[in-house]
């Protein structure tokens, strides 16, 4: 087989609640995209109980009903991890038992996504996945030689985060000099009966702020997203902008974000079209905040869940006939601090909006956590902004652009470097 290089281009947005990811291989330039919680579980257990047979490998990777992101069982060596633990990833860390289960802490106070060891346990495994997957797409069987991986990729840090500890976050994964003295992170997968080793070096991060990064995807969609907007905006708000067309939208350069998210809200500034870090900002607090909270009162509704994620599904699905009773409950018990938190939202949306004076154009709400709590965060944003548009995208695709505009950054660079002659070397 062969032993060539894979390169891949991804932007993963690592948020509290859900790893969003569209990453491509620049060699056979297949695009996967990545979604899966969140979470890990650590187990003793050095191998799975059962673990898959090898013939089986190319219908797991192919498997749609749990893509193989969401089973991911690996054990990592690399200096961002003091252990090399197993751990199992996504879906399947919700629903199995091990020794301890990781998710972001999303309390009050709960400290920076950076100096929380899941988000590199994350970044690095959902990489090497992608690189066994093309594999055995590509070849039919697991490979019988350790996998090379080069990378260029575009990661996301809530604003305040950002603007303090980019450019570390960044040379973590890439390492002393770059590409001339990278570091290695060795990913050892164990779904299958023989391990597979998959080696990953960084040549180039780009690190971007959370929020800004969904406003770049937003920009690049262009026309088709702008006239859907006004669109949803005119059958809510009949006869509001009757003049603004599509291209008008497009043309906006003053805006502020707002996107939701399970751990911060952030709310990005965008000034004559460019980033403004100053005056950006980060709410310490989201709807996983509500979810936490609620955890703690379980007891009073009876009802049983172990993690905020169980809690969030559950919550995101449709009940049945035996689940609707708890469902209303489990409805019940987040409602009081979902007001508490559109009261956080909406305080610190009105000082960002009389720090940028008249010059705001739109205000743009999205993300993963956007979607629950819309009919109370709408109409008070809507109060708060007077006459400038507030344009609400529903959660179902917006918790997918800060992903798109990390993509779009990473694949920037790599055209770029296509096109000097730098291209990561095979």
């Amino acid at each position: 087989m062969s032993t060539s290089t894979i390169n891949l281009t991804g932007g993963v947005d690592v948020g509290n609640g859900y790893v969003k990811g569209v990453i491509r291989n620049e060699g056979n330039e297949v695009v996967d995209e990545v979604d899966l919680p969140s979470a890990v579980i650590a187990t003793p257990r050095q191998s799975p109980k059962v673990p898959l047979k090898d013939d089986t490998a190319s219908q797991v990777m192919e498997d749609g009903d749990l893509d193989f992101y969401n089973r991911l069982d690996c054990a990592l060596t690399t200096p961002l991890i003091a252990d090399s633990d197993r751990r199992i990833y996504g879906r399947s860390a919700l629903h199995v038992r091990g020794s301890k289960f990781t998710e972001f802490e999303v309390h009050d106070g709960h400290g920076s996504k950076v100096d929380q060891n899941l988000s590199r346990i994350l970044v690095l495994g959902v990489f090497a996945a992608k690189a066994l997957r093309d594999h055995v797409r590509e070849h039919g069987t697991l490979p019988d030689h350790e996998l090379r991986v080069r990378i260029r990729a575009g990661l996301a840090l809530p604003i305040s985060e950002y603007v303090a500890r980019r450019h570390t976050y960044a040379a973590e994964f890439i390492g002393g000099r770059g590409v001339s003295d990278p570091a290695v992170h060795l990913v050892t997968i164990k779904n299958f009966s023989t391990p597979v080793s998959v080696r990953l070096e960084f040549v180039d991060v780009q690190v971007i702020a959370e929020g800004a990064s969904a406003q770049y995807a937003i920009a690049d969609k262009g026309e088709p997203l702008a006239r859907a907007l006004l669109a949803d905006l005119r059958s809510r708000e009949p006869g509001l902008l009757p003049d603004i067309t599509a291209a008008d939208l497009v043309a906006v350069k003053n805006t502020i974000g707002i996107d939701v998210g399970e751990g911060t809200v952030n709310l990005p500034v965008f000034t004559d079209g460019r980033f403004n870090a100053e005056a950006a900002t980060t709410l310490d607090m989201g709807y996983g905040t509500v979810l936490a909270n609620a955890l703690d009162r379980l007891d009073e509704v009876d009802l049983r869940f172990t993690s905020r994620k169980q809690l969030a599904d559950f919550l995101q699905s449709t009940p049945s006939a035996f689940q609707r009773g708890r469902h209303q409950r489990a409805e019940a018990l987040v409602a009081p601090d979902v007001k508490y938190l559109v009261e956080a939202i909406g305080s610190i949306f009105d000082e960002v909006l009389a720090a940028s004076g008249e010059s705001t154009e739109a205000v743009y709400v999205y993300g993963g956590g956007s979607g629950p709590i819309k009919d109370l965060l709408y109409p008070a944003l809507l109060g708060i902004a007077g006459d400038v548009p507030v344009l609400y995208l529903d959660a179902s695709y917006s918790r997918h652009l800060n992903r798109e505009g990390l993509y779009i950054a990473a694949r920037a660079v790599a055209q770029a470097a296509v096109k000097s002659g730098a291209n990561m070397p095979a």
